[in-house]
């Protein structure tokens, strides 16, 4: 390499370390940002083109040529003229012209204005010539340094600009450096070349924040719009399972419906006192699923509330009783205690399903993580809640682990995420339930000896406990009675299981029952003479007539029968119109107790 190669390379790394490098290339949304920040400053730029000349002019009018302080003045209200122009010519095309378009116009006229202003603020380095007066010297030269400031700041957003303006200010006033101040021309040239320096450096520093800043916000909007875009998928995802549950719904309850009512029909038509332990027991095995199954719809249901659901006054001991139940096997075949510690009569405010969920959880995640000793549940009332707690003797929890306990797939003791072991979503779940009661919860650990997990719940008000009371023991005192009932009913479901559970249930309770298929099957029916008392009528039926249609056309022909809905749907818009007409609507499985209390009000006594 030749030596006289070297001061090129060596001045570029000077300039490299002065000068920050380059940035990307910039895409036409933030171009259109840069220019617009360029143009607010603009009627700042005018008005000082209009002033800054006359107050100088003004101020030095006798310590220079007037004729040239004139030209001056004029010159700038060239720039005046031009930056005017710019300014309102940029507002009015900003609403005709598409953005792309508008930018790349206005960016061309930008250059050209940043140039135009260059030439008539380095213009007044010309006065130099027509002046003695050091003074008047030295506030051009403060002018022109404010100006060099002021652009840097103002014209930052577009850096190239700073060359267009700044090259047509600072030759002039570097070559009349000498004529304005004798024997000091050279000092000068270097303050303003060092000068200049170091306003391009702080130009190109505040233009790159800019861009950036352009740049992250462009890049929030982004995934803002994403995060919705993404919401709505979800969304929709959400609403589509809701229907596919609804769709789904009516012919998962069949054959659950069939069993609870055979099951029941059974128990009603027993009696063989060495058989009537079994049928109990399987009484008891279908009850437990059809709750389970109704917790399933039911939770599916509550899943897609936007409002929190209707609480209502709930008995604990009972429930409490019934949860630990389905767990006893499985306490003693693993030689754990599984007991509870209820009073007798205890009322909350809760969601049935949503508070037998709750409890449920609990106790099957103590039963899980418990390897000796036992798990006791327990109720009490505190002055203004209901307190519920599940003790364990398992292996605790630790400090550090208890704040992640209730979050989804979190398990302590099952890092291996062996999927025997569960999913890691019961108290996820318990969490969720407790909120949507407007309840609290919470948990007590101690590392080797148990856990206490718990949860509060607003009681019930004493009258409304007394309410509770007085029905209850009116059902008590009407299930304690051994009458058969008297009359007719008719069934209208298109399912043959269906059918045969109703026949047999209301033979077993002495009540006559006539069965059809669909609406024509059943019109056949009356035309034989059929008069029935009270009409069962399933909403989902083949053909184009659903189960409102014909109990509105049949209020007509057999005016003395009562009427009423059978549905498995969680939600339609045939269900809704029932609801809304008054019908009254029994859910599938129809619960037999529910069912008798409505034959009885409906019916007379045999």
């Amino acid at each position: 390499m030749r030596d006289s190669d070297m001061p090129e390379p060596s001045l570029n790394a000077l300039l490299n370390k002065i000068l920050p490098p380059p940035g990307p290339q910039l895409d036409t949304e933030t171009r259109a940002k840069l220019l617009a920040t360029v143009h607010r400053v603009s009627p700042t730029g005018i008005a000082a083109s209009v002033l800054l000349p006359w107050l100088t002019a003004a101020a030095f009018w006798s310590e220079a040529n007037h004729i040239a302080l004139l030209a001056w003045c004029a010159i700038m209200a060239v720039l005046t003229a031009s930056g005017t122009w710019f300014y309102l010519g940029y507002q009015r095309d900003a609403g005709k012209m598409s953005r792309s378009a508008h930018t790349r116009k206005w960016w061309n006229h930008m250059r050209a204005i940043a140039f135009l202003t260059g030439l008539t603020w380095g213009s007044s380095a010309l006065l130099h010539l027509y002046s003695s007066s050091v003074v008047f010297s030295s506030v051009l030269y403060l002018l022109t340094l404010g100006v060099l400031a002021g652009g840097a700041t103002s014209q930052s957003p577009i850096p190239s600009n700073l060359v267009f303006a700044g090259v047509p200010i600072l030759v002039p006033n570097v070559l009349l450096a000498d004529f304005a101040f004798p024997n000091h021309g050279g000092y000068v040239q270097v303050l303003l070349a060092l000068y200049a320096l170091m306003l391009a450096r702080h130009a190109l520093n505040l233009q790159q924040t800019l861009v950036r800043a352009i740049q992250l916000e462009s890049e929030s909007r982004r995934l803002a719009k994403q995060f919705q875009e993404e919401k709505e998928r979800a969304l929709h995802a959400s609403e589509e399972k809701s229907r596919f549950l609804a769709a789904a719904s009516h012919d998962l309850r069949q054959p659950v419906h069939a069993l609870v009512m055979l099951v029941e029909a059974l128990r009603a038509r027993n009696q063989s006192s060495s058989l009537h332990p079994l049928v109990e027991q399987v009484a008891a095995g279908t009850q437990t699923i059809d709750l389970l199954f109704r917790s399933l719809l039911d939770l599916s249901k509550l899943e897609g509330r936007k409002v929190l659901p209707t609480l209502e006054p709930c008995e604990l001991s009972s429930l409490i009783n019934d949860v630990m139940s389905q767990f006893a096997a499985d306490a003693r075949d693993s030689g754990l205690t599984l007991s509870p510690r209820v009073p007798s009569e205890l009322y909350a405010m809760a969601e049935p399903v949503l508070l037998r969920r709750a409890l449920f959880n609990l106790v099957q995640n103590a039963l899980r993580y418990t390897k000796r000793g036992g798990v006791l549940v327990t109720a009490r009332q505190r002055r203004k809640h209901i307190r519920l707690e599940v003790w364990d003797t398992g292996a605790g929890i630790t400090p550090e682990h208890l704040p992640d306990i209730f979050s989804p797939y979190y398990q302590v003791h099952n890092p291996q995420r062996d999927p025997s072991q569960g999913l890691g979503l019961g108290l996820a779940i318990f969490k969720e339930c407790v909120r949507l009661m407007r309840g609290t919860y919470g948990v007590r650990s101690v590392p080797g000896k148990g856990s206490v997990f718990w949860f509060a719940l607003a009681p019930v008000p004493a009258e409304t406990v007394e309410a509770v009371r007085a029905m209850r023991a009116n059902i008590q005192a009407q299930e304690a009675k051994p009458e058969r009932l008297r009359g007719t009913v008719l069934v209208v479901d298109d399912d043959s299981q269906i059918r045969k559970a109703w026949i047999a249930l209301m033979e077993a309770w002495g009540i006559r029952v006539a069965c059809a298929a669909h609406g024509a099957e059943a019109d056949a029916l009356f035309a034989k003479g059929l008069k029935p008392d009270i009409i069962f009528c399933d909403l989902r039926l083949p053909g184009s007539e659903n189960g409102l249609d014909l109990l509105e056309r049949w209020q007509t022909t057999q005016p003395q029968a009562r009427s009423a809905l059978l549905t498995g749907d969680l939600k339609s818009a045939a269900l809704q119109a029932a609801e809304e007409a008054g019908y009254f609507v029994l859910p599938k499985p129809v619960d037999p107790s529910n069912l008798r209390m409505l034959l009885r009000r409906w019916l007379h006594p045999a």
